[in-house]
């Protein structure tokens, strides 16, 4: 009897340990995901002031082109 507690002891320490490093390893792959997502958002975040500021940029351009052909 002593030897299946001790077995059953010892398969329950190694599935333990097996969770803990499954744990683990998962919680780094979510805080590299985590990182790629923020820093593709940041990305989009700019592209998005640059597009908006070309936008400008060109309605700025347009109305300088009519003002100096006399198109007020």
């Amino acid at each position: 009897m002593e030897d299946i507690l001790t077995d059953l002891e010892k398969g329950l320490s190694s599935q333990l340990s097996s969770l803990t490093d499954s744990i683990r390893k998962g919680e780094e792959q979510l805080i590299r995901n985590k990182e790629g997502f923020l820093k593709v958002q940041g990305a989009l975040e700019i592209l998005a002031v640059i597009k908006q500021r070309q936008v400008e940029l060109e309605d700025k351009s347009l109305k300088d082109a009519l003002s100096t052909a006399g198109v007020d």
